[in-house]
């Protein structure tokens, strides 16, 4: 890759990140503000549950459906078109008096999440077979979390300082950074590639894909369940409620941190490495974390997030490495419905700790990266060109 070509794609991939951070930002923004909704619509813990699944199953499954039209568009700057939905629809959630008008806002803003993730994935590499791929990726993808960490710390202060029924207000900047966002784009788009013609079908899906995305979801059950009962499993532990956020952040945060690492040994080393030494090495931290010392809880959990998701940007990249011309497509179905079908597992988990005990449940749940490990042993790298 020339000099010229490889600074280009790392501005792009700054200004994707920048993308990333708000429409991620802007998507987190239920989360903190439930206690607030569940008290202003009498809302049920069922309720709210059902709405926050209703979310990540849209923004999961129609991801592989917005991948493709991007694909068959050729249109790069539809990468617009999603975060200007989230934030709209997201910047709404102060006002609502009805849980009807919450699930339409938590709908549209799931639609735009899943519009920009496969959109811009498809422009973070740029070129076919980049030796840098997995770190552009890891540093794209370091943005969404940042910006989920970061929903918090900025929508809490607000409605603080202002009230709930002025988030319509957070409209103006949210689309200020678009604007800002795709205007510097527009001058850093990646050189075209051919596109794939040819139509998906069950049967014409790799083997080599088929085996990462089984890796994916099994990963993703860990994730997904860690992630959702976390807190509870602190302060069953005898944790604070405050050191059950911080320990959420932590695992967040260690987690992009260790994609910015993997990303970069990948492109080094080769995906299949990377993914299968960091999912093995998860669960032995999982489990020190259940099991172990309160002592242990924090710096268990640190490593924890950073093995099981620091994979994530390279079984992205691994899948566009694997079918060239369907980006968007396939970033769809590893990034999207991959973690919508992991998080189909939480109601069984929820069920299963009621009557079991939620650390005897998650202690099983521990072990599941070491059958994504197994599995991806028998996953084999594509063959990369040289730029």
């Amino acid at each position: 890759m020339s000099g010229e070509i490889r600074d280009r794609s790392w501005r792009r991939t700054s200004l994707l990140f920048l993308g990333h951070f708000i429409n991620d930002g802007y998507g987190s923004f239920f989360a903190p503000l439930l206690p607030l909704l569940i008290d202003r619509l009498d809302l049920s813990l069922a309720m709210a549950g059902l709405m926050g699944t209703t979310r990540i199953l849209i923004n999961s499954f129609t991801q592989p459906v917005f991948g493709h039209i991007v694909d068959r568009t050729d249109r790069p700057l539809l990468v617009a078109v999603g975060p200007v939905l989230t934030i709209c629809a997201m910047s709404l959630i102060g006002m609502v008096t009805t849980s009807a008008q919450l699930f339409l806002v938590l709908i549209v803003g799931g639609i735009g999440t899943a519009l920009f993730h496969p959109a811009a994935a498809v422009l973070v590499g740029g070129l076919k077979g980049a030796r840098n791929s997995g770190s552009l990726m890891a540093f794209f993808s370091a943005g969404g979390t940042m910006g989920a960490a970061a929903a918090p710390v900025l929508i809490i202060p607000f409605i603080a300082a202002y009230g709930s029924a002025r988030t319509p207000l957070l409209i103006i900047p949210g689309l200020a950074v678009v604007l800002v966002f795709v205007l510097l784009l527009r001058v850093n788009l990646p050189l075209r590639e051919e596109k794939s013609r040819e139509k998906m079908r069950i049967k014409n899906i790799p083997r080599p894909l088929a085996v990462l995305w089984g890796i994916i979801v099994l990963r993703g059950m860990a994730g997904v369940a860690f992630s959702d009962f976390l807190a509870v499993l602190v302060t069953e532990k005898g944790g604070s409620h405050l050191v059950g956020g911080a320990a959420i952040s932590t695992f967040l945060i260690t987690g992009a941190l260790g994609g910015l690492l993997a990303g970069r040994l990948s492109d080094r080393f080769g995906r299949k490495v990377v993914i299968f030494t960091t999912i093995l090495l998860a669960s032995p931290f999982l489990l020190l974390f259940l099991r172990g010392p309160t002592w242990s809880m924090l710096p268990s959990l640190a490593l924890a997030g950073l093995f099981l998701f620091s994979s994530t940007p390279v079984g992205i990249v691994a899948a566009q490495e694997i079918l060239p011309g369907k980006s968007g497509l396939v970033s769809g179905l590893v990034m999207g419905m991959a973690w919508g079908v992991a998080g189909l597992t939480l109601m069984p988990v929820g069920f299963l700790a009621d009557r079991y005990g939620l650390v005897s449940v998650m202690t099983w749940i521990a072990l599941i990266p070491l059958a994504a490990a197994i599995l991806a042993l028998f996953y084999h790298d594509p063959k990369r060109e040289d730029v």
